[in-house]
């Protein structure tokens, strides 16, 4: 008699082959320092290079583009917001592969996170800031040093990388204007030969005003613009009822177009000095930005009260010390007015349940009533009674 085998046990090089075979393909693993995307001025010339040097608010070693015929770049970081997601294709044209040409296709590289490092144009009187106020200094103590001395010291090697190009001939010329730049902030004194400088913190304010009236004139960055300017000195909105306006068509009299023409003349001289508080503020944030980007934090408070002298904002201050008042009010008003609401839909829930809980009772009252009578009676309840006399009718007086 035949009797039908069991099937081998499978191996155990079978069985870890085998799902191996059909097994997904792994990512390769992700690099822990990916490339940066930078975008470089077009025209740059071949002695230009990226540099370490010294961060004007902080002093902290930061990397510059340095073109010896053109001047510093700082590199801007650009980040796409989270709400709206984009992304950047950067390819060298669209080749079109003809038979074969498959084999030579190079491999593309993906940026997890897509930021844009694109180098602007930086002034180079704040480069050499940090050559002529150290951090922690409070006082003007400094000593007097020429351009060389305050860059190159035997004890600090922060602008050790500029020895270099300045060697060129469109280094030289870029010394030249360094120099130039720091004598529009500075104090001089000729000792021989050779220009002494001190850092002039009127001449430094002077600068920094210029700038921000520049920045003025040419227009705040959109963002800036909304968020520093527009909405600082946007009003709250107020709800105005309709009863208490109590206007009178019937009166049309040669006062009433009087008291138009001052009324026209009135909110003239609001937009007129909207438009002023408006300048100012954007003023304001100018010399902030610049103070915060490129100003040591004790070097920006001595600043500040030489730039409070430039111009008077005692009516951008007043005006917003008003606005902040009204929002609070506003603020006040509308938490007493959600309060009310809240207050009055609890009314309202509770009006509800009353009225529910009175038709429950009436109801319950019914279905006791109904089942408090006997047989005989919800008999003759039912009974069909249609055209027929009632028992009052017999016993009614008979005319």
């Amino acid at each position: 008699m035949k009797t039908r085998t069991k099937k081998p046990a499978a191996s155990k090089s079978q069985t870890t082959t085998t799902p191996a075979a059909g097994s997904k393909y792994t990512l390769p693993p992700s690099e822990s320092n990916p490339p940066k995307l930078f975008v470089l001025p077009t025209d740059a010339s071949p002695e230009a290079r990226v540099l370490t040097l010294p961060h004007p608010a902080t002093s902290k070693p930061t990397r510059y583009f340095v073109d010896p015929a053109r001047g510093f770049y700082e590199f801007t970081r650009v980040s796409a917001p989270k709400k709206a997601r984009r992304s950047v294709l950067l390819a060298h044209g669209v080749e079109r592969s003809g038979d074969g040409g498959g084999a030579e296709e190079e491999e593309g590289y993906i940026l997890q996170s897509p930021d844009l490092f694109i180098a602007t144009p930086i002034d180079t009187l704040f480069l050499i800031l940090p050559a002529l106020w150290s951090i922690g200094n409070t006082a003007q103590g400094e000593e007097w040093s020429t351009f060389y001395d305050r860059l190159f010291p035997s004890d600090d090697e922060r602008y050790k990388h500029l020895r270099s190009v300045f060697q060129s001939q469109a280094g030289h010329e870029l010394e030249e204007r360094m120099e130039g730049r720091m004598r529009d902030i500075c104090d001089t004194i000729e000792m021989g030969d050779e220009t002494s400088y001190k850092l002039s913190i009127s001449k430094l304010a002077q600068v920094m005003y210029g700038k921000a009236e520049r920045m003025v004139r040419v227009g705040l960055p959109a963002s800036m613009e909304e968020h520093f300017v527009r909405k600082a000195l946007e009003a709250p909105e107020r709800s105005v009822k309709r009863e208490d306006s109590t206007l009178s068509i019937e009166d049309e009299s040669p006062v009433a177009a009087s008291d138009e023409a001052s009324t026209t003349t009135a909110v003239g001289q609001q937009v007129e000095a909207s438009a002023h508080l408006h300048r100012l503020l954007r003023l304001r944030t100018a010399l902030n930005y610049l103070s915060t980007a490129y100003i040591p934090p004790a070097l920006s408070a001595q600043l500040q009260t030489i730039l409070n002298s430039f111009v008077d904002s005692a009516p951008l201050t007043a005006h917003l010390t008003h606005l902040a008042r009204l929002k609070a009010e506003a603020h006040a008003l509308r938490s007493i007015s959600d309060n009310i609401s809240r207050k009055r839909g609890v009314l309202d829930d509770e009006d509800a349940l009353e009225r529910a809980d009175v038709k429950k009772q009436k109801r319950e009252e019914e279905e006791a009533k109904k089942k408090s009578r006997s047989l005989g009676v919800r008999k003759l309840m039912g009974v069909d009674v249609k055209g027929m006399k009632k028992m009052s009718d017999f016993f009614g007086k008979h005319s």
